[in-house]
């Protein structure tokens, strides 16, 4: 990828590329789509063997290296465990929040609190539990601290997030369902139980771009694009590791509407760890995203912030 700067991403590629498809993975599957079919078939025989897992990670939204006196900075410890569709989620969160942008008399654009917060979210199959209890530190508008919580109960499946799907970790903010089905397309997306439904109009665009090596791991890169009323407002590349059960080992995205060249995120596995012979799992990601006010205003490629697991233990 030339047009990756070196302040923002990192990283050796040798260029392996060979014969590629472009399918429509919303469409009818023909004789033309049978290398996307086969992917298919072969990711979801190892999302098959995620379905039970305990994860204990260690997260970090540090701040960016530039200006780190009015960034966010935040820690969190989570637990995740996923029986099939069953799940249940616990994190708790230390550190300075940001409070909001309201710029009042003689006081900085940006205004942050410290404190503490802390989700639960709990599905058994039948019932969704959830908890959300906080508390900060004296805020913008008041003197005293803020302390309280709430929850809800329904009857409703949510869909899990993506941190308990390894094949969907670097797409954390993307649709959280099997990386199988996205690559099945619309259809499938809007078919897949649980909530949100994502019947929003979009449609997928998916090329498979041939074979790369990113950090001497065997890739085959794969290209998504996203369309919504016929307007191209996504682009996801991804490597998918060969040798690591098919999982991404880099995921970059781009928006058209602001650039076709420069990403406006990168995600990266740093390390990995082996759960049982040939059963792989990320240890150790982070993924920095590009701040645009600083590219526009300024003209400088800068990270706007980052996210770092560092600690993945399953």
């Amino acid at each position: 990828m030339s047009t990756m700067r070196p302040a923002l991403f990192s990283g050796c590629l040798i260029l392996i590329l060979v014969a590629s498809g472009n399918v429509r993975a919303d469409e009818p599957q023909t004789g033309k789509s049978a290398q996307l079919q086969t992917l298919i078939k072969k990711l979801e025989h190892n999302e098959g063997l995620y379905r039970n897992l305990k994860l204990e990670l260690l997260y970090e939204h540090p701040p960016a290296p530039v200006d780190p006196d009015i960034q966010a900075r935040q820690i969190s410890d989570l637990t995740l465990i996923v029986q099939g569709e069953n799940y249940r989620q616990e994190k708790e969160t230390r550190g300075r929040f940001r409070q909001g942008y309201i710029v009042p008399p003689n006081k900085p654009y940006n205004h942050f609190n410290n404190g503490t917060q802390a989700t639960s979210q709990v599905y058994d199959g039948e019932t969704l539990r959830k908890l959300h209890q906080y508390e900060h530190s004296p805020g913008l508008t008041s003197d005293e601290g803020r302390k309280g919580g709430y929850g809800s109960i329904s009857h409703e499946h949510e869909r899990m997030d993506n941190l308990l799907r390894p094949h969907m970790m670097l797409l954390n903010r993307g649709p959280r369902i099997p990386l199988s089905t996205w690559f099945k397309g619309q259809p499938a997306i809007i078919d897949s139980p649980g909530l949100p439904n994502y019947n929003d109009g979009t449609t997928c665009q998916i090329q498979l771009l041939g074979e790369e090596e990113f950090q001497e791991l065997k890739c085959l890169k794969v290209q998504i694009d996203r369309f919504r009323k016929g307007k191209h407002f996504l682009r996801y590349i991804l490597w998918l590791a060969r040798e690591r059960n098919l999982i991404p080992a880099r995921v970059v995205i781009y928006q058209p509407n602001r650039s076709k060249t420069l990403p406006q995120s990168e995600a990266l596995v740093d390390e990995w760890q082996e759960l049982r012979p040939g059963v792989w799992f990320p240890r150790k990601f982070h993924q920095d995203r590009l701040n645009w006010i600083a590219y526009i205003k300024l003209h400088k490629e800068q990270v706007g912030w980052r996210e770092e697991y560092l600690e993945v233990v399953s």
